[in-house]
């Protein structure tokens, strides 16, 4: 059926006013339309019927503005009765409720559709309340043949269903109208509130399941009932039934629900939908990086070089097999599995084993691996090239949101690898399957190892399995690439279909391997990037200092043009430092000058050769204070520091600096300075010129004896801009000594006569 919308461009212009219609005809290019109830026709071009709908002016509704009602998959399995064992009373009991909906509509759906086609064949649309209940008992032998005669409608009640319709009615349009909120007007508000706190226990894992949780409602059901807050006689006196209790479960268990009790993560793991992994199409297009804690506990041994050996140990006698025994295991802890796979083949490319949490040095370890040959495993299985092969330059780079992952030092040595880098979306490990799935089956290796558990039971617990770790790193490390090249690189994936080692050797064939360009760089990858102040001394760094003369002479020399410095004091500058947190033997410095790596040794001669970490050399360094500490006993250094305080308080006084520098002086005013006899002293008056230079004449004699001193000009300084410009003086008249004009000439005598007759003069203008 079409209806017209209520509106001034409603489609049949000639119409007094809209209404319903029905198709009688579909032709080629135009549809016939027939109005109900009076039967006009009215024909419409199919281009303008599809304007005319897109606009809005047609709708697909029994009426303009009523949607139509739709049968629920529920009400559709109501007629099917479920079978089985695992078929509980409760489902039971729901589905016995809908099937006996789903009849009673079944059964005003036969008695309306058949007042439908009455009323269309006589045309009458005025029956009484009277004639409407014949007509349905008259009806009701067909309704018993379909299995409908249980119970006869109400007059009333069809002709609310017949109401404005010219259509059949369906089966939904006869089902009762149920609300989706719960009605709180059955019991009192104290007994839902109950009711909420019962699913909330089911929730938190108080109670098992609902009909735990129906028991204890029913308890304090009652205590509320006799001696808590009472039931009006208004209310129902009966609490709330174990389905009733089960259907405001099922209408509390949502998503939000689920995130405020155990968090989004567990909320999105059942409600949120699976993203879909990564695809690739050539090896090394795309590799996938993870560290996940691994099921195994492995044993910390002790060197055992010399058991190897036969040789004995100083102190050992015929008993050292027992002792080895009782030795050979020092602790056990959990290992940490480095793992990375190509997308493509689903190949294995790097696999380390480790007791390192996840940080930028087992990164980078895990990156290296794909990017080497697997010489050592090639050596191992010479017989199956293909399942070894797995090594080249990665194109992009997957990895977690990890702090040590978001950092400068892997972005931009990626970057210089030409190696993109796609970080994994928070709390969806689906969207990183295909690694997920990798590890599962490192995982399940493990599981069958001394100290090793299994994963997919939830009922184990791991330190019940740390009593039987026998095997240490390396040993793990064996049995677990034996069985990865072994079997997971030579089976079909259900992935691909192909075996991992197969399908990653074929499409090396075809689309190549990338390699490093300089495979230098690829020791660099392995370091931290941090900034440090190189000066003449080298670098101090992470309490160690790290020089080479040469070398840091080179590296100032590079810099000279950025070292900010004053005149007289050292060259410093601020330089990008390369460093590892296992080997503090060398730390790398970045020449930007010359584009090259400058290595400086550690000044210390013994970690110079000697690659130990960080944290050995600062447990190390604590030992040793440790020892000096007790060699020199604290009460001991304390004794001489107090002796050392108790001295210096004699020589000062407690008052302020100002007090003390008074004092001070007042204490040297009498004394007299003494002047060695073998120093001489000379007062120079030096004449200022009008260029603002100074003119000494001395003898070089004498510059010979005491040594040549620099003579600093008296500074001139400028008026006050406040003062008052005051009228220039006139320049005093120099007078020349008696014994200098004896010895002038006639020719100067003069010279300097008239130049005392000008200034006179220009003293009498002004």
């Amino acid at each position: 059926m079409l209806g017209i919308a209520v509106d001034d461009r409603f489609l049949l212009l000639t119409v007094d006013k809209p209404g319903e219609f029905g198709v009688t005809q579909f032709q080629d290019g135009y549809i016939v339309l027939r109005r109900y109830p009076r039967g006009e026709q009215e024909t419409i071009e199919f281009t303008q019927f599809a304007v005319d709908h897109a606009n809005g002016n047609i709708v697909r509704t029994a009426r303009a503005g009523q949607s139509l009602s739709v049968l629920s998959t529920k009400h559709l399995l109501s007629l099917f009765k479920p079978e089985g064992r695992e078929v509980t009373v409760g489902e039971l009991e729901d589905w016995e409720e809908v099937h006996e909906a789903v009849t009673a509509a079944g059964t005003k759906q036969f008695y309306a559709n058949e007042y439908m086609a009455q009323r269309k064949k006589n045309l009458d649309y005025t029956k009484t309340e009277d004639d409407l209940k014949d007509f349905i008992n008259d009806r009701h032998d067909d309704a018993k043949k379909r299995g409908l005669g249980k119970w006869i409608p109400s007059a009333s009640t069809i002709r609310k269903l017949v109401f404005g319709r010219t259509e059949q009615v369906s089966l939904a349009d006869c089902l009762y109208k149920t609300g989706t909120v719960r009605n709180k007007n059955i019991w009192p508000t104290w007994v839902y509130d109950l009711a909420d706190e019962a699913i909330g226990k089911i929730f938190s894992g108080s109670l098992r399941n609902v009909g735990e949780a129906s028991k204890w409602l029913f308890g304090e059901f009652y205590l509320g009932k006799d001696q808590g807050e009472g039931i009006p006689d208004d209310k129902r006196q009966i609490p709330p039934t174990e389905r009733t209790l089960r259907n405001w479960y099922n209408e509390a268990t949502n998503r939000d629900s689920v995130s405020k009790l155990f968090g989004s993560r567990e909320a999105n793991k059942q409600w949120k939908g699976t993203i879909s992994p990564q695809d690739a199409i050539a090896p090394l297009q795309i590799v996938i990086i993870d560290q996940t804690v691994g099921n195994i506990w492995s044993a910390v041994k002790p060197s055992r070089n010399n058991w190897e050996t036969g040789e004995l140990l100083p102190g050992e006698g015929a008993d050292r097999e027992t002792k080895s025994k009782a030795q050979e295991v020092l602790t056990s802890k959990r290992v940490e599995v480095v793992y990375a796979v190509d997308v493509c083949s689903r190949k294995t490319c790097a696999l380390i084993l480790t007791f390192e949490p996840p940080s930028i040095d087992t990164f980078m370890a895990c990156l290296k691996m794909v990017m080497t040959p697997k010489t050592s495993w090639q050596k191992r299985f010479p017989d199956i090239p293909d399942a070894t092969c797995g090594w080249g330059k990665p194109l992009t780079v997957v990895l977690d949101n990890l702090f040590v992952h978001v950092t400068d030092s892997v972005q931009r040595g990626l970057l210089n690898m030409k190696i993109a880098i796609e970080y994994a979306p928070l709390a969806s490990p689906e969207w990183k399957a295909i690694v997920e799935r990798a590890i599962g089956t490192v995982k399940r290796v493990m599981a069958n190892l001394p100290g090793g558990f299994s994963i997919d039971d939830d009922t184990v617990k791991s330190a019940d399995y740390q009593k039987f770790a026998a095997m240490n790193l390396d040993e793990i490390d064996e049995m677990v690439t034996h069985r990865l090249i072994t079997e997971h690189h030579m089976l079909p994936h259900a992935g691909t279909n192909e075996p991992p080692g197969y399908r990653f050797a074929n499409l090396v064939k075809k689309y190549g391997r990338p390699m490093v360009d300089d495979m230098r760089v690829l020791d660099l990858l392995m370091r931290r990037r941090a900034t440090a102040v190189l000066t003449r001394t080298g670098v101090r760094f992470n309490g160690h200092r790290y020089h080479h003369p040469e070398l840091v002479t080179k590296l100032l020399d590079a810099y000279a043009a950025k070292a900010k410095k004053k005149k007289g004091r050292s060259a410093k500058v601020r330089v990008t430092v390369l460093w590892k947190s296992r080997d503090i033997s060398s730390i790398g410095i970045i020449d930007h000058v010359n584009n090259q790596v400058v290595e400086l040794p550690n000044h210390d001669p013994l970690l110079a050769i000697t690659p130990i970490s960080l944290d050995f050399a600062k447990a190390a360094k604590k030992h040793n204070a440790k020892i000096f500490d007790e060699y020199y006993p604290p009460e001991l250094r304390a004794k001489y520091l107090r002796e050392y305080f108790a001295m210096l308080e004699k020589f000062v006084k407690e008052e302020p600096h100002r007090v003390a520098k008074k004092t001070a002086r007042l204490l040297e005013g009498g004394r007299g300075v003494v002047i060695a006899p073998d120093v001489r002293r000379y007062d120079a008056i030096i004449p200022v010129t009008d260029l603002g230079l100074a003119k000494i004449n001395i003898p070089q004699e004498l510059a010979m004896d005491d040594g040549v001193f620099e003579i600093e000009t008296p500074k001139k300084r400028a008026p006050s801009s406040k003062a008052a410009a005051a009228p220039k003086p006139p320049e005093p008249v120099a007078v020349t000594p008696a014994r200098a004009v004896s010895t002038m000439t006639l020719a100067e005598s003069e010279a300097y006569l008239d130049r005392l007759m000008e200034q006179a003069s220009s003293g009498a203008r002004h």
